[in-house]
């Protein structure tokens, strides 16, 4: 018990507290993809689960994504594909147009 108090003490400490897939996805993709952004918005609910699938799988995106890790791009797929336009939870305001 105290192992993991001291643990999560200092995860918390220095930040390295494990982010779900929607906080991914704002703080790594939102930097370019918002409103007077590099890009243009992007937001789940504009396109299907595999549409967005696709589009990773066979590296449609325009510039460079080395700077994620293979976790964290596996987050943000799951979360776009979670709330594509055919899920049962679509989301279409995640990163603000």
């Amino acid at each position: 018990m105290r192992k993991t108090i001291i643990t999560l003490f200092v995860l918390l400490a220095t930040g390295s507290v494990w982010a779900g897939p929607r906080e991914m996805f704002i703080s790594r993709c939102g930097s370019c993809h918002q409103r007077g952004g590099a890009t243009e918005p992007v937001n789940p609910g504009d396109k299907a689960a595999i549409v967005w699938e696709k589009y990773f799988k066979r590296k449609r995106h325009p510039t460079s994504l080395k700077e994620l890790s293979e976790d964290e791009m596996q987050l943000i797929i799951q979360y776009l594909c979670d709330h594509a336009a055919d899920s049962d939870k679509p989301e279409s305001a995640a990163i603000p147009k």
